[in-house]
């Protein structure tokens, strides 16, 4: 048995997802495109998972050139992965731990092993989003941990 697993990972972006919503409904929060695009890492899963909040519309031209948040949100979280802390963090304070290729955006969160990057609203709202996600991970793991324990299941 491993702690954290896809069904839990679904159910963290599940009950985010309303939140999200809000969040695109409120303009100040997002500059254009309703939708977000997420990458997440975690202990035990071998490979990056994706997700989306929110569903793509077709592009407005006045948002400017389209954009790939479903890379840019991988871009974020393989920063704070490397560097073991938040984007905005090590854009802020450690610019010169950067190197070649990586965005100057906030919207990538690590937490405990936990790395999350979301891209396509504001940056500091596309960390928000992803710090939601992993509190919400969190959480699910310590109440399954809490049930393993109430269940007298000391073994993972």
């Amino acid at each position: 048995m491993i702690i954290i697993d896809q069904t839990m990972i679904d159910r963290a972006i599940n009950l985010i997802e309303p939140t999200a919503q809000a969040i695109f409904a409120t303009r100040d929060l997002v500059w254009g495109p309703p939708w977000v695009h997420g990458a997440i890492s975690v202990p035990n899963i071998p490979e990056d998972l994706l997700f989306r909040f929110g569903d793509p519309n077709p592009w407005n031209p006045e948002w400017g050139e389209i954009r790939d948040f479903a890379e840019v949100a991988k871009r974020k979280l393989e920063l704070a992965k490397r560097l073991k802390m938040n984007t905005s963090v090590a854009i802020n304070l450690y610019p010169w731990l950067l190197k070649e290729g990586e965005y100057l955006y906030p919207g990538g969160v690590y937490r405990d092993g936990i790395a999350c990057g979301v891209s396509g609203a504001k940056g500091w709202v596309d960390e928000c989003l992803a710090e939601m996600v992993v509190s919400a991970i969190i959480v699910f793991a310590h109440i399954k941990t809490d049930i393993c324990k109430e269940a007298k299941v000391m073994k993972i």
